[in-house]
Parts: structure tokens; sequence; C-alpha cells
């Protein structure tokens, strides 16, 4: 059983006491850690009045819901985070939601030209190594088990959060890892027909 020790001046924002954050965040299990495959991408939004602005409730189950933002009323007064295509985007706030999508190219097209800029609420994943494709990482951060640990990791009541280090510290099997190229290509597919067929939806009803 592994041990962690902390003094109590220690503690603060990252540094907690609640036994959940600890099961939840613990190096245990078999596969490799999230953080070794993603970095952070934490780059303020520029030229947000213009922006298609996305809060947690845009982006559900792989996709991010663009028809919806843009009919939205703007809410672009504070900070907003800049995206890029291939990032995923994963909501710190109530994980168990399913808050979590891709920045697949077909979502950028949705924007008509305009930059998606996201909200703080929003953990913003790129890829450790240049030019890596994280499409693979999508459907093992909405499984069951990975879900469920997110939702053992969040704290605070009225609106409970998921720290970065229990999102970073989530073990990837390794034969998704080994599997990474297939994966990512399926994923792709899948996403691009249904954005696709979003696309077709919402022209209909634009008639």
């Amino acid at each position: 059983m592994k041990l962690t020790v902390r003094a109590l001046s220690e503690l603060g924002d990252d540094v907690v006491l609640a036994p959940e954050r600890w099961v939840a965040a613990a190096d245990v299990g078999e596969g490799v850690p999230l953080g070794e495959l993603v970095v952070e991408r934490r780059e303020r939004a520029e030229a947000i009045e213009r922006a298609v602005i996305l809060d947690t409730t845009h982006a559900r189950d792989g996709l991010l819901d663009i028809p919806t933002a843009l009919r939205a009323a703007p809410s672009a007064k504070s900070a907003k985070k800049s995206v890029s295509a291939g990032d995923l985007v994963v909501s710190r706030l109530r994980p168990y939601l399913r808050q979590v999508a891709l920045v697949h190219p077909r979502a950028l097209e949705a924007a008509a030209g305009r930059p998606l800029a996201l909200s703080t609420e929003f953990y913003v994943l790129a890829p450790r190594r240049p030019n890596d494709d994280l499409a693979f990482l999508l459907p093992f951060l909405l499984g069951e088990q990975a879900q469920s640990v997110l939702a053992a990791a969040q704290e605070g009541g009225h609106h409970p959060r998921v720290p970065r280090s229990s999102l970073f510290a989530l073990r990837v099997p390794e034969a998704i890892v080994e599997a990474r190229v297939r994966l990512s290509r399926e994923v792709n597919a899948s996403l691009d027909a249904l954005y696709e067929a979003t696309a077709r939806y919402h022209a209909l009803l634009g008639k």
C-alpha cells in the first residue's frame, strides 16, 4: 500500500487531505499515465469579441456543439482559453456529465472561420509529442473506468471540480496506446460522419 504524508503547512490549492483525491490520483494500476501523453495548453484566447464562446455545456460525448454556441448570447466578459485543431478538452466541472470533446477540423469548419474560445472550466490537452493525434484517447476518457475515477476525484460541494493531478494520473491501458494510430483513424472518421450529419440537419432546419 502506498502512503502519502503531508504536513498542514503544505496544504494549498493542489495539496489537500481529502482521501478521495489520493485514491483517484494514486500511482496504481497498469498503463501509461495520461500526463506522459499530453500537456496542458493554457494560452488565453485573443480577439474574443469575434470568437465562438464555448462553455462546458457545449462539449459532450466527444463532440463540440458549435451550432448551439453560435446561437448563445455573447459571454466574453471573462478570460477564455484558446484551442487548436486536435486538442482534447475536458471539463473540470462535474465530469460525470461526460463533457469531453476533441477539437475536430469539422468543428472549426462549423464555426465559419471564427476562432473558438473556451471557458476556463476546461482543461485543454495538447499532444506531448508534436503531430501526435490524440483522438485515440477520446473513448478512453469517456469510458466507464476513467469517468468513475474522475467522479471520485472531484472536490467541492456546489460546483465540484476535478484536480489536474487526478486527470493526469489516469492510466491509459498499454493496448490502447499501442493501437493509437488505428484508433485515432477510426475515431476521427466517426466524428467526421457525425459532424457531417449534424451540419446537414441544421441546414434542413435553416430551410
